[in-house]
């Protein structure tokens, strides 16, 4: 299409000169000068200029238009010339030769003289002669106005045209059409000879016109010539419709059919592009425009004049060629009609579309009413013979007829409404409606006279749909600067006769509602019509036919919205326009919903979700409904149902088909037909189509239906003898899903798979690996590489020795902690954050297999988990599926599958009586799987460990050392897979070779599950025991039909361990893995048992050979076989409990030496093994005893590693209380142990802090490590030990070699190695019966001896006190030291027992001496008091006798062992009774010597003051010589779960009196003297207590059951062990037991025993799980660090429980009163332990004593003078 301002640079063509003449003026010009006529003097006669012109005389122009007016001028008294004279200047002038303005004088000639002489002088011979001049005529802009005259002038304007007619009309036809041509070129013209051809067209054919409507011309017309003149209309019509754009006139397009107004007056379409050619603006401003017309507007306007003069004349046979015009024409001139109301409204109809319909109208209800329905409905459908747009237009122009008088029809209908409405509120008295608001003309048509000969849509219906129908069929291209094919015109205008009859409808139902009518007032004739609801649908659905067709440019649907109708197209606008009709109101609403679903794939999601909601409202869904299966079909089918954009509708879809299939669920007779349904759409689905959630649905309700079917067959037949007859539907079912669940789908992960060369390969992005440290993850610090013979001979490599040491202190190399690095040269950011946690998304979609996994499940369960369990028949097709999801695990089509299988067979637990349950809510209670799973970095793990708070301080010295391009690109990078391999920088040295394994890599498989897991399947009934499935049957181990085949199971899981490539399924079975072996109850049975040992030796044999997971293909960024291997030392730890199953002892010792393999890991690797020998020494003795000193040695070389400090020092606690392991060491055993606790205490005193731990976990692993020292210390041999003590000297030493003195709780150890080095004598001295006979001063008070008398000296750090009472010659020393207090009861045997002259014995000595090995029961009751009164005064031999029998009776008096309880401890520590003791001499000189101060003196200095020695020793002998700790105890019975209820109970299951019995010794609390008792209080707290203590400290247990419940909210009790700092929490609730469950500010530490398998009784309340295991938990603080050997959980037999809780409570109460002291980790504090407390009031004191006696003044003369030796010789003054 030519630019809008083209013509304004177009030259203007010069018009032809006619005054003057010229030859050759459309030639080009000549350089010849123009002949100038002879000049005329005087205006010449007619006569003359007739001569002038006649040939052969040249013709003048001048001369022809002198004639011209000459002739015009004449009058009747003027006799004109003949015609005969004139002839020959006619023929010359007007011949084709001569010049335009020639022949145009000649027409005037011609002109001026018919109209001057009358045509009553012209014979019909000289009209012919006159014609001669017209024939073969051509048209010319020049001459048509002149020849047009002339023959106007020679007919009379058809008067005297007699036989003539043909001719004439053969001449204006071809003028007529030769003008249009003309005007309708597209060639260049200027305005003025656009107008001049608009004039010859409207002139032409208003001749023409004029013509026929004369009666005697037309009446001598032929049918040939009136045919003739109709051929000539239609060809002018289409070529005036068919001309170019270029010819609309600017100022006033003709209206375009899209511009129709919506069926609602709140939306309005979009104008369609219009067809006008747009000039410039500065043209559009010329006057002229407004005169220039469209080609149409002037042949439409004359045909319409014709029709109008003629139609009547014509015979019907001409309707074929006129109503196709005429239909052309409306549809040229088509508008956008108005919507149908009783107001009139405005027209903007043009005047042509007005007279067209007019004429129109009159015609399909006239005679020819018939005649014109047919073809009416001929033109509905396209012409193959015609061309594309004339077939478009007639189309167009036939469908808006039709519409237009079923208009007509569909307003007479609300007028009667209307007027209905009006009669029944607004009535005369006569009944007549008042007030009508009513046109005339309206009120007249309402009841018309020919009505049942109206149109109306019914009787169109069919012909409307096959006409769309064809339409549809044709295919055509969009032409250029089009937006659709020229056919949605067409269909457009049918959608248009659909929406008035809505339109009409809804205007109908207004006007009733306004009535305040309801349905059952009105009259039967005023409802919808039915017929007419299905002849809307039945158009609608051929329409929507079209619509599916529909693509865009680039090839997809083309999108349709219901609520912004702003379609690509007027037709889709008004296809949109129609569909969204509001179906809670609409009549519509039987045939539109089908109609919608059928081009759902073309609506957006939101609206296909509105009409869903709204079918679910009207019950279209539900049986409610006939064709409630049917609309169920349309939307199971839909395409694109399952397509990511159909979120919304898919999930009200599928919710809507669960509460249909719930509802008829129990109603077989509706039931089974949608479950056909549904599951014959689904067996067509494509397999390979993905799904999400909301689709399992449909595959929950095939499982449904599948057990429906399942137990009404079997109801019929109980017998499990037909079971195995696979026939019926449940069996297609099962079947089906089998199938689907097995077929190979490759997701998206498997086809992104891809082989390329290692260096290649790019970094996965978004995950920068992290930067450093052994700490920072479990895959770093690898010491070995993964690949064999792939490492480089580098001699400059560091020593692994040296590299913990380096490491130790904060310096290691960096080519050993610096992450294996991506390939590419992408550089990693100077400062990295840690390496991301591979959190999955949930996947949107899913395979198929997938779902038919869910669906397999969904069987599973309602078989076992419900009451059908009761059933056999259920439970033999329970075990059946059972079987296939085993298989699946590896057989499944994808990975997602598989791992669905996975889920749901992980989570399966038993209870005590081996009942199967589904596990959900306690899945993972104890946070073991979140814990592995964040190994592998598919969790987020919090600082739970002690390697998580080592990271980010690693890694900020990292950084901190490391300089930035060191940080990027590293000088020694790992070996391991997936290192960049760089070139060697010495010539020298040959690259390593790089094996053909190295060589080729497979993509990372994206994800697949995390922590949180987001599982796809829901189970029935989950955490609900089954009532009929069980694990195992105790009764009849063999062959039964209620036990599952887990055997199956767990040997699938062992060959995927062995097999597998696919991490995600073997890192899903390795982190799951332990947790279901934990409930020990599910794998029970002889199958079971041998399918355990072969897991352990296939983890211990692929652990010790490396080759377990080395099969895996793609492995992770940062993951390799390693980490496998060290999520596998979990599963190993479990299997510890399953000893029993291992019937060859080489078991046990294999699995404790792979754990001792598993030291030289990574640190996680380290904790876990550390965690299970420790476990080990316990259960597995005779192999720990084996391996022990391996262990040793490990231990010694990773022990730089301060993430395994805690560890290493929890075993070796947990090691040297058990002393069969170690009974064979050696020196060099134990000085391996004693190197290790004293490293620990020399890399704590660095200065630089370089530990690297917490504070608070400094100060624990310190004080453990002092405690390591003890222990061990204490274990050795008393004759051996004193060769230890010179490395434990020289090591404390060693500690303390930074600072300017030794520190406090070094010089506690060396005192406590003076104590124990020569002796194993308990730290405090018992009261014995010989120290309360000779040394109570009671006895002695009537004697004539003097009072007994004391002094005090100190030495060093020993405060030693001498009591003597000097006659009897009895002497107490007493030495207070920092680690105890020792006491020596002697008698100097100078004195004798009869002193001279005396005759009665010492009786007291005497009595004393008797009574020295008599252990003292230690009750301070009335038998001392009353033994003490018989011996005032003197004492008689009798009185002694009766003293002592009252001793002994009362001694032997003490209670029998309880059965139940044992032995009631009570009186002082029986310590020392239940222990051999040995002292060597030196232990006597150690306690009364200085040592260990560091200024060795011949003698001590005295305490003169003795007031300062009496509250000294008051308060010294208060502080406790050993460690105390105080624990509480707790039962919680079933279903407990508040503290008040939980601290009444006063007793516990049996289970739970064994574990206490072994946990310490139940003493009585009465007339305790040394052991501690916690506070209690006999009085209120009960008597008895259990404790428990050794040499260096004893723990009190705070039992509740053992106290008396005083009060309703046992305030008693929760006073006591709501402030322990440990809790021991025995838990048979059944439930999880809560942290906070006892409120207390002391809320540190939970130690939490319970069954490893939930019972609804009391755990074990019978003898029949002597041997059982329990599950022993941690539970600690927010924000503290794991520093226990239990990880996560652990399962410990019955009887090596208390020992192993006691160990757990002792480190617990240590490291918690270390963490409470530094305000959680918080203070940089010091804990003063009580030998610390002592040593600095011993310092104290010392100080005090210094400072009140004044030193003496050194003698004049020096050491040697007389002054000096008597001041040295004076022993008075220090004894």
């Amino acid at each position: 299409m030519p630019s809008q301002n083209d013509d304004a640079h177009r030259p203007t063509r010069q018009r032809a000169n006619t005054s003057a003449f010229t030859f050759g003026w459309r030639r080009k010009a000549e350089n010849t000068p123009t002949p100038v006529p002879p000049a005329i003097s005087a205006p010449l006669q007619w006569e003359a200029l007739i001569e002038a012109l006649t040939p052969p005389a040249v013709p003048s122009l001048n001369y022809a238009k002198s004639l011209a007016t000459a002739l015009g001028a004449l009058d009747a008294h003027s006799p004109p010339p003949s015609l005969a004279a004139l002839q020959p200047v006619l023929a010359s002038l007007c011949s084709d030769d001569s010049p335009a303005p020639l022949q145009v004088a000649g027409y005037d000639i011609l002109t001026a003289y018919l109209k001057g002489s009358g045509p009553s002088i012209i014979t019909t011979t000289d009209r012919f002669s006159c014609l001669s001049l017209f024939i073969d005529a051509p048209w010319s802009q020049e001459l048509w106005e002149a020849r047009t005259r002339a023959l106007q002038s020679l007919i009379s304007s058809g008067s005297h045209a007699l036989g003539m007619e043909r001719q004439i009309l053969n001449m204006l036809k071809s003028w007529a059409e030769c003008a249009l041509e003309a005007l309708v070129r597209t060639n260049s013209m200027s305005h003025e000879d656009r107008l001049e051809r608009q004039r010859s067209v409207e002139s032409l054919t208003a001749f023409m016109i004029d013509l026929v409507r004369r009666p005697e011309f037309v009446s001598r017309l032929t049918e040939e010539d009136t045919a003739g003149v109709l051929s000539l209309w239609e060809r002018l019509v289409d070529r005036a419709l068919t001309a170019p754009a270029e010819h609309l006139n600017p100022s006033s397009p003709p209206n375009s059919p899209f511009l129709e107004p919506q069926l609602t007056t709140k939306a309005t379409s979009p104008s369609k592009q219009s067809l006008a050619h747009r000039r410039h603006h500065s043209s559009t401003s010329l006057p002229k425009l407004s005169l220039i017309k469209h080609p149409a507007d002037i042949v439409i306007d004359a045909y319409l004049t014709y029709l109008s003069e003629r139609l009547v004349a014509l015979a019907p046979n001409y309707l074929t060629s006129i109503l196709p015009l005429l239909f052309r024409a409306l549809a040229f001139y088509a508008s956008p009609l108005p919507r149908i109301s009783l107001s009139p409204g405005v027209q903007h109809q043009n005047p042509l579309e007005h007279e067209i319909s007019k004429i129109l109208a009159k015609l399909v209800v006239g005679p020819y009413a018939s005649s014109c329905k047919i073809l009416l409905k001929r033109h509905f459908f396209p012409c193959q013979e015609t061309d594309v747009q004339v077939a478009v237009q007639a189309s167009v122009g036939a469908l808006r007829t039709l519409r237009i008088s079923l208009r007509q029809v569909l307003q007479r209908r609300l007028v009667r409404a209307y007027i209905e409405r009006e009669s029944r509120v607004r009535y005369s008295p006569s009944g007549a409606p008042t007030n009508l608001n009513l046109e005339k003309g309206l009120m007249e048509g309402a009841w018309p006279q020919d009505e049942n000969a109206a149109w109306d849509l019914v009787r169109f219906a069919r012909v409307l749909s096959r006409a769309a129908k064809a339409w549809i069929a044709q295919e055509q291209e969009i032409p250029p600067n089009a937006i659709a094919p020229p056919k949605e015109e067409v269909l457009h205008e049918i959608a248009g006769i659909i929406k008035d009859d809505i339109q009409a409808m809804d205007e109908v139902t207004g006007i009733i509602k306004d009535a305040g009518q309801t349905r059952d007032e009105r009259g039967e004739n005023d409802d919808v019509d039915d017929e007419e609801v299905t002849a809307i649908g039945s158009v609608l659905r051929e329409l929507v036919v079209y619509v599916r067709s529909v693509k865009t440019s680039d090839g997809s649907l083309v999108p349709i919205s219901l609520n912004r109708r702003d379609g690509s197209s007027p037709f889709l606008v008004a296809i949109a326009t129609i569909l969204a009709q509001d179906l809670k109101t609409s009549p519509l609403f039987l045939v539109l919903p089908s109609i919608i679903l059928s081009i759902a794939d073309h609506l957006p999601d939101g609206d296909l979700t509105k009409l869903l909601v709204t079918m679910t409202e009207r019950q279209s869904l539900s049986p409610m409904s006939l064709s409630w299966l049917d609309e169920w079909r349309s939307l199971l089918t839909m395409s694109s149902l399952f397509s990511p954009t159909r979120v919304s509708t898919r999930q009200h879809v599928m919710a809507q088909l669960q509460s249909v299939w719930e509802f008829v669920k129990d109603i077989p007779t509706y039931r089974k037909p949608l479950a056909s349904l549904v599951f014959d759409v689904w067996k067509r689905h494509p397999a390979e189509e993905l799904e999400d959630h909301h689709s399992l649905v449909a595959w929950n309700l095939l499982a449904d239906e599948a057990v429906l079917r399942l137990v009404e067959k079997h109801a019929e037949e109980p017998g499990t003898d037909d079971c195995e007859r696979e026939e019926g539907m449940c069996e297609d079912i099962l079947v089906f899903l089998l199938s689907m669940a097995r077929e190979r789908q490759d997701d998206e992960d498997d086809n992104a798979s891809i082989r390329t060369v290692e260096s290649q390969v790019p970094s996965p992005p978004g995950l920068i690996p992290p930067t450093n440290t052994a700490s920072t993850s479990p895959v770093l610090s690898r010491m070995t590489s993964e690949y064999p013979g792939t490492r480089d001979k580098e001699t400059s490599l560091p020593s692994v020795m040296s590299l913990l040491n380096s490491f130790a202190s904060s310096s290691a190399s960096r080519s050993q902690s610096k992450p294996r690095r991506p390939t590419n040269d992408m550089p990693i950011l100077p400062e990295p954050s840690p390496s991301p946690v591979v959190t999955p998304e949930p996947a949107p979609f899913f395979p198929k297999s997938v779902s038919a996994v869910i669906a397999l499940v969904s069987v599973f369960s309602q078989l076992v988990f419900t009451p059908l369990a009761l059933s056999y028949c259920s439970l033999w097709h329970a075990k059946r599926v059972f079987l296939h999801l085993v298989e699946l695990v590896s057989t499944a089509g994808c990975v997602r599958a598989r791992l669905t299988v996975l889920q749901f067979l992980m989570r399966l637990r038993v209870d005590r009586d081996h009942r199967l349950y589904y596990t959900s809510d306690e899945y993972d209670k104890d946070g073991n799987v979140a814990n592995l799973a964040a190994l592998i970095n598919r969790a987020k793990a919090g600082p739970s460990t002690v390697e998580d708070l080592l990271r980010d301080d690693e890694m900020r010295r990292a950084r901190a050392r490391a300089p930035p391009q060191q940080e990027r690109d590293g000088r020694r990078p790992s070996r391991g897979r997936g290192q960049r391999m760089e070139a060697s920088r010495s010539r020298s040295r040959v690259p390593a070779r790089i094996p053909p394994a190295m060589m080729l890599w497979q993509k990372p498989r994206d994800p697949l599950w995390a922590i949180p897991e987001v599982l796809s399947l829901t189970v029935t009934a989950s955490d609900v025991s089954s009532e009929g499935m069980t694990s195992f049957d105790p009764m009849n181990p063999g062959h039964n039909e209620t036990v599952l085949p887990l055997s199956v199971y767990l040997s699938k899981l062992v060959e995927i361990i062995e097999t597998e490539r696919e991490w995600e399924i073997l890192s899903y079975i390795l982190c799951h893995l332990p947790t279901q072996l934990a409930n020990k109850h599910l794998f029970c049975g002889p199958r079971s048992k041998v399918v355990i040992a072969r897991l352990l030796a296939s983890l211990c044999s692929g652990i010790a050979d490396g080759t377990l997971a080395t099969k895996v293909e793609r492995w992770p960024d940062g993951i390799i076989s390693r980490d496998a291997q060290g999520l596998a030392f979990h599963t190993l730890t479990v299997l510890i409990s399953y000893k029993r199953c291992f019937e060859n002892v080489q078991q046990l010792h294999h699995l404790v030496e792979v754990f001792l393999l598993g030291l030289n890991g990574q640190p996680s690797t380290q904790r876990c093994c550390l965690h299970a020998l420790s476990l080990a020494s316990f259960e597995l003795r005779p192999s720990m005893a084996k391996y022990l000193t391996r262990v040793m040695e490990k231990l010694s070389q990773i022990m730089s590693n301060p993430a395994m400090a805690v560890h290493i020092i929890d075993f070796l606690a947990i090691v040297g209380s058990q002393r069969a392991l170690y009974a064979n060491f050696t020196e060099d055993n134990y000085k391996m142990v004693f190197a290790v606790a004293l490293k620990y205490l020399e890399n704590h005193n660095r200065a630089d802090g370089s530990l690297a731990i917490s504070w608070a976990l400094s100060q624990h692993v310190r004080i453990m490590s002092y405690y390591i020292v003890y222990e061990w210390f204490l274990a050795v041999d008393l004759a051996d030990r004193q060769r230890h003590v010179s490395y434990i000297v020289r090591q404390l030493l060693l500690a303390n070699s930074n600072k300017p003195e030794v520190d406090a709780p070094t010089e506690v150890a060396f005192d406590w190695l003076a104590r124990y080095t020569y002796a194993s004598a308990d730290p405090r001295p018992a009261r014995s019966t010989l120290d309360e006979i000779v040394m109570s001063p009671s006895l002695q008070a009537k004697s004539s001896e003097p009072a007994i008398s004391e002094k005090t000296w100190i030495l060093g750090n020993t405060v030693v006190t001498i009591r003597a009472l000097a006659r009897r010659g009895w002497i107490e020393v007493v030495s207070r030291r920092a680690s105890g207090m020792t006491k020596f009861l002697v008698r100097a045997e100078n004195v004798p027992m009869v002193p001279l002259g005396d005759v009665d014995p010492d009786l007291v000595s005497i009595s004393a001496t008797l009574m020295m090995d008599r252990e003292d029961d230690g009750a301070e009751g009335a038998s001392d008091e009353t033994a003490t009164e018989q011996f005032i005064g003197n004492p008689m031999l009798k009185d002694v006798e009766a003293a002592l029998s009252h001793t002994a009776e009362t001694s032997s008096s003490a209670p029998r062992p309880d059965p139940i309880t044992g032995y009631v401890w009570s009186g002082s520590a029986p310590s020392q009774r239940r222990k051999e003791v040995s002292i060597d001499p030196s232990y006597f000189a150690l306690q009364l010597s200085a040592y260990p101060d560091t200024k060795p003196v011949g003698r001590g200095r005295l305490v003169k003051d003795k007031s300062k020695i009496a509250s000294f020793i008051r308060n010294f002998d208060l502080m406790p010589v050993i460690d105390t700790h105080k624990v509480g105890v707790m039962y919680v019975a079933p279903g407990q779960q508040h503290e008040t209820e939980i601290l009444r109970n006063t007793h516990g299951s049996p289970a739970y009196t064994r574990f206490l019995e072994g946990l310490g010794r139940l003493i009585n609390l009465r007339g305790q003297a040394d052991v501690y008792d916690g506070g209690l209080d006999p009085d209120t707290d009960g008597e008895y207590a259990y404790a428990w203590w050794d040499d260096i400290g004893q723990i009190l247990f705070h039992t509740a059951t053992l106290m008396p419940t005083n009060d309703p909210l046992c305030n008693s009790k929760k006073a006591h062990i709501g402030n322990d700092y440990v809790r021991i929490v025995w838990n048979d609730s059944g439930r999880p037991y809560r942290f906070d469950t006892l409120s207390t500010q002391f809320q540190f530490v939970n130690i939490v025993v319970e069954p490893h398998s939930r019972g609804a009784i009391a755990a074990f309340s019978n003898n029949l799980h002597e041997h059982e295991y329990f599950k022993v938990s941690v539970q600690r603080a927010p924000g503290m660090v794991e520093f226990t050997p239990i990880g996560d959980f652990k399962l410990v037999s019955a009887a090596n429980l208390p020992q192993l809780v006691r160990q757990l409570s002792l480190l617990a109460d240590w490291f918690v009163a270390v963490w409470q002291h530094t305000g959680e980790d918080k203070q940089r504090t010091e804990i003063i332990t009580n030998w610390r407390a002592r040593l600095a009031a011993i310092q104290r004191f010392r100080a005090q004593t210094a400072a009140a006696d004044q030193p003496e003044e050194p003698p004049a003369g020096g050491e040697d003078s007389l002054a000096a030796q008597q001041q040295l010789r004076d022993f008075t003054a220090a004894y």
